[in-house]
Order: structure tokens, then sequence, then C-alpha cells
């Protein structure tokens, strides 16, 4: 997450990983939540941004996608009264994806 207050991300892996799992059929302690200290310009100047979620995932229906991505664009907008929200998939292999030197 991006462009989000600590407080907010620390609520949001509480309440949104307890949203999330059931749509994503996973277990709530499958999620982690990362907070990426950013700053961002335009014309020279330094600006504030929206706030911007990457999601890390094994491949799913468009239908969970976009529910997923529903999900957390509502949340981030009710906890922060944010007008705008970008919501980035990032597909993993399971190939390529490795847990204490096993892929899945």
């Amino acid at each position: 997450m991006r462009s989000i207050r600590k407080e907010h991300v620390q609520e949001l892996s509480d309440s949104l990983a307890k949203e999330l799992a059931p749509a994503m059929k996973t277990s709530v302690d499958n999620f982690t939540f990362e907070l990426v200290n950013t700053q961002f310009f335009s014309a020279g100047q330094e600006t504030l941004s929206y706030p911007f979620v990457e999601v890390l995932w094994f491949a799913r229906s468009q239908e969970v996608q976009d529910e997923c991505a529903s999900i957390i664009t509502r949340q981030v907008k009710k906890i922060g009264r944010y007008d705008d929200v970008v919501v980035v998939f990032q597909v993993l292999l399971q190939e390529s994806y490795y847990e204490n030197g096993i892929h899945f």
C-alpha cells in the first residue's frame, strides 16, 4: 500500500483480511499488508497522491478479482475518506513462488 496513513493500514490489516478471505476462499492468516513509504513529484514539486494498493496473488477469476477490488476500494475510502483509490493485481505463478524452498 502506498499513500495511506500507517494507522489506516494497521486497521485495514484486520478488517480487510476478514472480508477478503471468504471472497478469495482462503484463510485470514494468508494475508500480509505492507506500507511502502513513497514520495510523489510533478512539475518539479512534491505532490500528494491517491492511495495505491498493489495485490500480489495467485490468479483468480475476473468475478473474484472484481469483488476484491470493490472490497478494497470501499474499505480504503471509508477509513481514510479518500476520493480516489487505485487497485492493481499482480499475478504470481505457483511454480515461481517458493515457501521454505518448495514451490506451490
